[in-house]
């Protein structure tokens, strides 16, 4: 890839076309970043002008913003772009904390995410690695069930999710592990994700590694100020066009 590229100035259809394998010494910005998700509809910040819209969640909760990673995974060549970011904030994590030779890539058997973006992001960073992959399926009351295989003791795995907001499906994930098996499991000492937007830095003790971060707030439609200032609340799927301010 030209070092001189500005990814902020791509396309779509510009941005589908670059090579993950190109990346290999770029950094993205959080700027880079952003684009990426805006061009593919998948990143909503409020401007904080009272009469702009603000987002209706599932929950029925509002929000002054909204991220939809798969939208962005869904393109495998950023799929793996991202991935292979990712990998690298890893790296360069544990070159802080530990002695490593340059590039050296940390130790884990297994990737696991979570059903369905998770586990995009999850297979296309074991990919990576060369390292064994699957992940856990939605059970009931929002668990996670681990089904198909037997980790051994001794392998480590790595937690992958392509968004941390409460921590609860890292929880569910693992706990979903741990009990599809009869014996303890080693977990790698981090966990990783894409988009961060929570006051949670930390997993059972590990860092949450992350390559971008938001300060999203949700509230309560009856103490939601952007309601007390008259704002409209909208469904970002249903209307991403009125919300982003593109109609």
């Amino acid at each position: 890839m030209n070092d001189n590229l500005n990814i902020q100035t791509l396309t779509l259809t510009e941005l589908r076309d670059l090579s993950a394998h190109a990346f290999t010494r770029h950094t993205l910005t959080p700027e880079d970043f952003d684009h990426i998700f805006r061009q593919c509809d998948a990143l909503w910040l409020h401007s904080g002008d009272p009469k702009a819209p603000h987002a209706e969640l599932t929950s029925g909760k509002c929000s002054n913003g909204f991220v939809d990673v798969l939208r962005v995974l869904r393109y495998t060549n950023l799929c793996s772009i991202l991935a292979e970011q990712l990998l690298d904030q890893l790296i360069g994590a544990m070159h802080q904390t530990v002695s490593m030779a340059d590039k050296q890539i940390p130790y884990f058997e297994w990737v696991v995410g979570s059903d369905h973006a998770g586990a995009t992001l999850s297979f296309a960073l074991a990919q990576l690695v060369g390292a064994q992959h699957d992940f856990t399926e939605k059970g009931p009351d929002k668990t996670q069930v681990w089904k198909r295989f037997d980790i051994e003791q001794q392998e480590p795995i790595l937690q992958v999710e392509e968004l941390v907001t409460t921590t609860g499906t890292l929880q569910a994930v693992r706990d979903g592990l741990r009990r599809g098996h009869a014996h303890p499991l080693r977990f790698f000492p981090a966990v990783l994700t894409l988009v961060h937007r929570s006051k949670v830095y930390e997993f059972e003790g590990s860092p949450i590694i992350y390559l971008r971060h938001y300060d999203i707030e949700t509230w309560a439609p009856d103490t939601c100020p952007l309601c007390a200032q008259g704002s409209k609340r909208l469904r970002p799927k249903q209307n991403w066009a009125e919300l982003t301010g593109k109609l």
